[in-house]
């Protein structure tokens, strides 16, 4: 295994950290997430509609709106029950599915979330057929050309859900955890061991859970099973204290919570339902307290201090031309070129430096000459190419935008470097967003820390120690 495979494990497992919350994917499919997919919008407010899909709403009567020959959207209280898309309606989707598509393939897509219609109805008079689906909290009316097979017309409806309640189809399987008074079972780990298994196998493939990534006799699949533990914990604890502090969920993000679980379980097979006895309401409940865990990140980190200076933020970006006047051995430490290569690759980039400066084309003179394969870099202070030392990154802080700086040394030779510009606005913007939610997950984990005090963890290793990712 490379050690930039290894490289790159390591930082991606230091990503499952205190403020992570993953929202479970399992193997479930997911609705398309453009703007344009309707069900997303379901028992939310008309004006995030609007917001979202940047459109705007004609309110024809109490509750009732229209996109002129496209759309109409009821919602009685401010929040969508009903969606009707229309034959004008074309780039809108209900569960994937939008007006014109083949009815084998809108039948498809609509089985992943209903299963086969329950009624049709023919229409002559329009010249088509409607399908009707159902399930416990929504229905969907489907309209057909009869010659054409293609979809002319959707309906949606709504059933608005009462708060997610924990029931006893949440709790199944054998008592992994107590957070506290806390329980903590089966399915529920399983929920996130599976996500955070998909998530990796997707990236490293299932060979990666017996690997020792960090060289300390631990497997990565038992990292992860770790971290996966102290997010639990985290969730179920930031969860208690949401209640002590009065933070709720609203009945649009309970929605939310209650569509995504739906959405997920319709997409789960048979075998991984009955194997790791996962619920619908088990989905709901983890979806809730994931969302109501960034919901407190958000309300108590809220008034940190956002004011970041220019010089802790400031990104340059410059390109440079290196010519080697050094080699890598055998054990990969560099070592001089013979005094004659070095002074023909000095002399190179004298020759280089003079072309620059009379006015050729910096990048491609790079391109064309220069012996490393970044041409570009973007960084602040602290933060340039660690290969290169200090020297690059303080000769490049001292360029102003446009110039082109003498022969820097550093321990791989000799670089000329150009500076594209002394402040790139995009990247210090980024930065300073970085800055400001370190410092906001900086204040929430040190609140977190003094939680956590009040918590007695206790696993039962018997079971925990028997699941193993991979299998």
């Amino acid at each position: 295994m490379s050690k930039n495979y290894m490289y790159n494990m390591c930082n991606r497992l230091k990503i499952i950290l205190l403020i992570l919350f993953i929202l479970p994917l399992l193997n479930g499919c997911r609705i398309d997430e453009s703007s344009y997919e309707l069900t997303n919008y379901k028992g939310k407010s008309v004006n995030t509609f609007e917001k979202k899909t940047k459109t705007e709403l004609v309110e024809e009567s109490n509750g009732v709106y229209k996109l002129e020959g496209a759309l109409q959207l009821i919602a009685p209280k401010g929040d969508i029950t009903s969606i009707m898309v229309l034959d004008g309606g074309k780039n809108y989707k209900i569960f994937g599915v939008e007006i014109g598509m083949d009815k084998t393939e809108a039948e498809n897509k609509i089985k992943e979330f209903y299963g086969v219609e329950t009624n049709k109805t023919l229409e002559s008079d329009k010249n088509s057929v409607t399908y009707t689906y159902k399930n416990t909290d929504s229905e969907l009316y489907i309209s057909y050309d009869i010659d054409t097979h293609k979809v002319t017309g959707m309906s949606y409806y709504y059933f608005k859900p009462d708060k997610q309640q924990v029931t006893e189809d949440t709790t199944a399987g054998e008592l992994i955890a107590l957070i506290g008074d806390i329980r903590v079972y089966y399915n529920e780990v399983m929920v996130y061991l599976k996500s955070a298994q998909e998530t990796y196998e997707t990236e490293y493939g299932k060979d990666v859970w017996n690997v020792d990534i960090f060289g300390d006799g631990k497997t990565f699949g038992e990292h992860i099973k770790d971290e996966v533990i102290k997010q639990i914990t985290q969730i179920k604890i930031i969860r208690d204290k949401a209640e002590q502090l009065g933070i709720a969920l609203t009945e649009e993000e309970m929605a939310d919570a209650v569509s995504y679980a739906a959405e997920h379980f319709a997409g789960l097979s048979d075998a991984d339902i009955d194997r790791y006895l996962v619920s619908r309401e088990l989905l709901e409940q983890v979806y809730s307290e994931n969302l109501l865990a960034e919901k407190v990140f958000e309300t108590l980190t809220i008034d940190v201090d956002t004011n970041v200076s220019d010089y802790e933020s400031r990104q340059i970006t410059v390109q440079h031309i290196l010519i080697y006047g050094t080699e890598p051995d055998d054990e990969g430490n560099r070592k001089p070129l013979s005094f004659e290569e070095r002074e023909k690759a000095y002399q190179k980039a004298v020759s280089l430096l003079e072309r620059a400066r009379s006015g050729e084309d910096f990048y491609s003179l790079a391109e064309a000459n220069s012996e490393d394969e970044v041409i570009e870099y973007t960084f602040g202070r602290g933060t340039g190419p660690e290969e290169f030392s200090d020297t690059f990154e303080q000769a490049a802080f001292n360029l102003k935008t446009g110039e082109i700086s003498d022969i820097i040394t550093t321990d791989y030779g000799w670089h000329i470097i150009y500076c594209v510009t002394d402040f790139n606005e995009d990247a210090t913007t980024e930065v300073k967003e970085k800055i400001i939610e370190d410092r906001r997950t900086k204040l929430f984990a040190e609140l977190y820390e003094q939680w956590f005090a009040d918590y007695d963890v206790v696993i039962n290793s018997e079971v925990w120690d028997a699941i193993s990712l991979g299998d």
